[in-house]
């Protein structure tokens, strides 16, 4: 907490293409994105995805909606990020090369290859804003909370 009439750093404008890299690819607003994409395919991966009569299992379904939930977390994440949309993007190829493997439905991939486009489209998007200036990271020289008494 910052005393009355004191301003908490909030940092600087990143200086260098360096900086201006790390700051605008950092990886941790992907964790969600990445993670629920992950649970979501490997989930119905180790179950059984059909029935026994031979039925689409409810399991199936988790797939499409796992792949929409977290192309919706990486395109928020991206807001702050250009890393989430790559790290997914990467995530969601593996996640099509299993379910061409697996055999699962056309329309399953077709999903996957729509939240790329949207992830692709998001980078862009992000590309824009920082270089309108509309986005500007900041970089921390120090951080407060690992500073040494």
């Amino acid at each position: 907490m910052t005393e009355p009439g004191q301003e908490q750093d909030r940092g600087r404008e990143p200086q260098g293409l360096r900086e201006q890299l790390i700051a605008n690819c950092r990886p941790r607003p992907a964790i969600p994105a990445v993670a629920a994409l992950f649970l979501t395919v490997l989930l119905p991966a180790m179950s059984a995805v059909t029935a026994p009569d031979g039925a689409l299992s409810w399991q199936l379904w988790m797939i499409p909606a796992g792949v929409v939930l977290s192309c919706a977390l990486a395109i928020a994440a991206g807001f702050c990020s250009l890393a989430p949309q790559a790290i997914w993007l990467v995530g969601a190829a593996w996640a099509l090369g299993f379910i061409e493997r697996a055999g699962l439905p056309a329309w399953h991939a077709a999903i996957v290859y729509l939240g790329m486009a949207a992830a692709v489209a998001m980078i862009g998007i992000q590309i824009w804003r920082v270089r309108t200036r509309r986005f500007v990271a900041t970089w921390i020289d120090e951080d407060p909370d690992r500073a040494e008494d």
